[in-house]
């Protein structure tokens, strides 16, 4: 089945496995099920005694964070709900869940005019949570294959100056998967034994690999990387300094050349989640931008405002070099509770026309 059009990406489905409730006469709280065909997860949670949350996910694509939300109400084996939008808007087409333990079917709502969002309709059967945890293994490892494959091509067919770039951004993938699950996943809380059980202790079932969250958001995060590596380089910029950039990971580099020689140089990120962002920005002296062989380097220390003041100085050194840019920070100490970056490999593109 083709992936959704865009008017069925009501939002991101970040957790992997979405929100939802179940429409069995007695439902258990979170409901999964699974499109094979399709490649499709539906999720139903309770949110009240009849009311329902519906996620849907598309995978086609492993690591994809495609979804559907919908919110409607249970009745019987049944459940009529629409999609989640903000107060006022249109809710669009309404659906009917209909089924039970081993399956649900998703149809239209008889008697509308034009019914929007198909993309959602069809038979979703009932899947255990080892089936998901598996499905989970895989996904991610599908996108690994794919983020393997794509650097490979890059090594091969991008412009001669960028080739190398492909394996040196294998070489820094690893901590940058890791500094991505730090911020993107979080463990869930071992299961007690009951205290007066004898020897009582934790389980093991809290380990990261017995959880679905888990592969999936390894699967999310090499999606993005994969992303990256499929784009050409950008064309045109023959190292020029002036430009944007971005590393496929919520960074952003902004540089602008002035007359004397100067980089104006503005960075920020934000990483998963608002919380874990960061800006900076600063200037670097003529005198301190050299070029050879092909490549350009600048290195100065910016000051970056309202922390501790022993982590105010950062050393920026940047390299630029064919489509692409470095960056590489330093300080002293790291504001406590931060755990943004703004190093990495930034693709360039030209700066916007006005």
């Amino acid at each position: 089945m083709n992936p959704p059009p865009p008017s069925l990406l009501i939002g991101l489905f970040a957790s992997g496995l979405f929100l939802a409730g179940s429409c069995m006469a007695e439902p258990a709280p979170v409901s999964h099920f699974y499109d094979e065909a399709g490649q499709r997860y539906l999720t139903l949670r309770s949110t009240s005694t009849s009311g329902v949350e519906v996620g849907i996910r598309w995978a086609a694509d492993p690591g994809s964070t495609a979804a559907w939300m919908g919110q409607g109400t249970r009745k019987d084996n049944q459940v009529v709900f629409a999609a989640l939008v903000d107060e006022g808007q249109d809710r669009g087409s309404y659906f009917i869940a209909k089924g039970g333990e081993s399956k649900m079917e998703i149809s239209f709502r008889p008697g509308q005019k034009m019914p929007q969002d198909p993309g959602i309709l069809g038979i979703y059967r009932r899947v255990s949570d080892e089936k998901r945890l598996q499905l989970a293994r895989k996904e991610f490892q599908a996108a690994d294959d794919r983020l393997n494959a794509a650097l490979k091509t890059a090594s091969r067919m991008w412009p001669g100056a960028d080739k190398p770039v492909a394996a040196d951004w294998k070489t820094g993938w690893p901590a940058l998967l890791s500094r991505w699950m730090k911020i993107a996943y979080q463990a869930p809380e071992p299961v007690k034994v009951k205290s007066n059980q004898p020897f009582a202790s934790d389980k093991g079932d809290a380990l990261p690999e017995k959880d679905v969250q888990y592969w999936l958001k390894l699967a999310q995060a090499t999606a993005l990387a994969y992303s990256f590596a499929q784009q050409a380089p950008g064309l045109g910029s023959a190292g020029a300094w002036d430009g944007e950039y971005d590393d496929g990971f919520g960074g952003h580099v902004s540089i602008r050349r002035a007359k004397d020689g100067r980089l104006r140089v503005n960075l920020s990120c934000t990483r998963v989640n608002e919380n874990q962002g960061a800006d900076l920005s600063g200037q670097i002296s003529p005198d301190a931008v050299k070029s050879k062989n092909g490549e350009s380097t600048a290195e100065a220390v910016f000051v970056e405002a309202e922390v501790p003041e022993d982590a105010k100085d950062i050393t920026v050194s940047l390299k630029r070099a064919g489509g692409f840019l470095w960056v590489e920070t330093k300080r002293k100490a790291t504001p406590v509770g931060s755990l943004s970056w703004l190093d990495g490999i930034y693709r360039w593109s030209p700066v916007p026309m006005e």
